[in-house]
């Protein structure tokens, strides 16, 4: 569809011009026939020769006119058609360059392919050559594991050796421990008997001060007596002071009963005075109420009367506007009656004028439907010839598909080693994704069979068929095979 497009801007582009340049030969008529009808005035008035000869020449000259613009029309129309066949040719010219550009960009494709798969080989080679290398690393790290153990070892012997030296060495080191703490221990006995002597005497002197301080304590019980008599008395001289200070105390509050009283007897009297000004006031508000309802009254009684005069003013000029509007209607009338007759003989003229455009336009309109009925045909038959090559296309690659997924599960099934312990029926769904030289990045099981072991034995087997066969079409490998699944069902 990609190489119609220019054609059809072109001719879209075509059949505007050829639209306004209809338009422009209609104008042109439609000016010649309104200049016309003056002609027909003539027959209605007496002229001399010499304006019928002016009259004839004018006449002559508007046909020539009409003629010169006619064949201009033509001209026009002849133009508008070599215009639409170069357009044409310019759009077989597009279709011609596109289909070598398709031609050029499969060649490109075609190179593509096969330097990749020079790199694909290089890259096999790189796999093998990195295999080589990780088969010497392999074995370097074995002799450097067996170098590294035998290491091990002589350290396991030399630390034994030391572990030994170690104990005997703190087995000496327990003896000399035991031959100090008996040592110690006599010390010890000895420091005992010291501290037991001392603490005899220690007992000694502390019966000698148990007898001062109960000799002390008895003087001081003595003094406590003395004091605590004293007290006494000073609390009874205490309790007469207050009941003096209680005696005080009561008078002051009768006195302050007394003031309290005084205070709320003035508090009543103000009470009722304020009560009494109150009342007052209420009958001065009343009285204020009342006479201002009273003018309320009255500006209502004023306001309805203006109210009234002002809606039999309404009335008188609703009338007014009503008179005027009936005379106003009944102009309006007389001019939409005059209108309507102009109208209807400028309808005739046009649809006359309307009659001849649409015979024009008429013949234009099946032109221009052969040239699109050509168009479309050639699109069908393109459309058709595209279609069959899809078909055919779509055929080949299911083909190529469905051969390549036999051949990979094939190759598979011949890279399989059957598990032990694996019992008959078995099947699992893996996902593999490949390079396109059809090199394995990885086999995942997305489907297990139930047996883990089968299952890994089934991805082991995709990895060991590396490369698997696969389509030369690059665009069909990334459709179907750059990441596929399938079931491995062994027989």
């Amino acid at each position: 569809m990609k190489s119609f497009k220019p054609s059809l801007a072109q001719a879209i582009a075509l059949h505007i011009l050829i639209v306004l340049l209809f338009s422009f030969s209609f104008l042109t008529e439609t000016d010649d026939a309104q200049m016309a009808p003056p002609a027909d005035i003539i027959e209605a008035t007496v002229l001399d020769g010499a304006e019928i000869d002016a009259e004839a020449e004018r006449l002559k000259q508007n046909e020539a006119n009409k003629q010169q613009a006619e064949k201009q029309h033509q001209e026009q129309l002849e133009n508008a058609r070599k215009t639409e066949e170069q357009l044409l040719q310019q759009a077989k010219k597009q279709r011609v360059l596109e289909e070598q550009k398709i031609q050029e960009a499969a060649e490109k494709r075609k190179q593509e392919a096969l330097e990749e798969k020079k790199l694909q080989e290089q890259l096999v080679a790189k796999r093998k050559e990195e295999e080589k290398k990780l088969e010497e690393a392999k074995e370097r790290q074995a002799l450097e594991q067996k170098k590294a153990k035998e290491a091990a070892e002589k350290q396991k012997q030399a630390e034994l050796e030391k572990q030994k030296e170690v104990e005997e060495k703190q087995k000496e080191v327990e003896k000399q421990k035991q031959l100090e703490k008996q040592k110690q221990q006599e010390v010890e006995r000895e420091a005992k008997l010291k501290e037991q002597k001392l603490a005899e005497a220690m007992r000694e002197k502390q019966q000698e001060a148990e007898i001062k301080k109960l000799e002390q304590e008895k003087k001081l019980q003595e003094q406590k007596a003395l004091e605590q008599q004293k007290k006494l008395q000073e609390q009874k001289s205490e309790e007469a002071k207050r009941q003096e200070q209680a005696k005080q105390a009561d008078a002051k509050a009768k006195a302050e009963k007394e003031r309290q009283l005084a205070d709320e007897k003035a508090k009543a009297e103000k009470a009722k005075q304020a009560a009494l000004n109150a009342e007052k006031a209420k009958q001065a508000a009343e009285a204020d109420a009342k006479a201002k309802a009273e003018k309320d009254k009255q500006l209502a009684a004023e306001k309805a009367d203006k109210e009234r005069q002002a809606k039999i003013a309404a009335e008188k000029a609703e009338k007014e506007r009503m008179a005027a509007e009936a005379e106003a209607k009944a102009k309006a009338e007389k001019e939409r009656q005059a209108k309507l007759a102009a109208e209807k003989a400028e309808k005739a003229e046009k649809e006359r004028l309307a009659a001849e455009a649409a015979a024009k336009a008429k013949a234009e309109q099946e032109r221009q439907a052969a040239i699109a009925a050509a168009e479309r045909a050639e699109k069908e038959r393109q459309a058709a010839e595209a279609a069959a090559a899809a078909a055919a296309k779509a055929a080949s690659d299911k083909q190529a598909v469905d051969s390549a997924k036999q051949m990979i599960a094939r190759k598979v099934e011949g890279a399989w080693t059957r598990p032990i312990n694996a019992t008959q029926g078995l099947r699992c769904t893996i996902q593999v994704k490949l390079l396109a030289s059809g090199d394995v990045m990885d086999a995942v099981v997305i489907g297990s069979s139930g047996d883990p072991i089968f299952d890994r034995s089934a991805e082991n087997a995709v990895r060991k068929a590396s490369p698997l066969p696969v389509p030369q079409d690059r665009n069909l490998f990334n459709q179907e095979f750059r990441v596929f699944t399938f079931v491995f069902k062994p027989e």
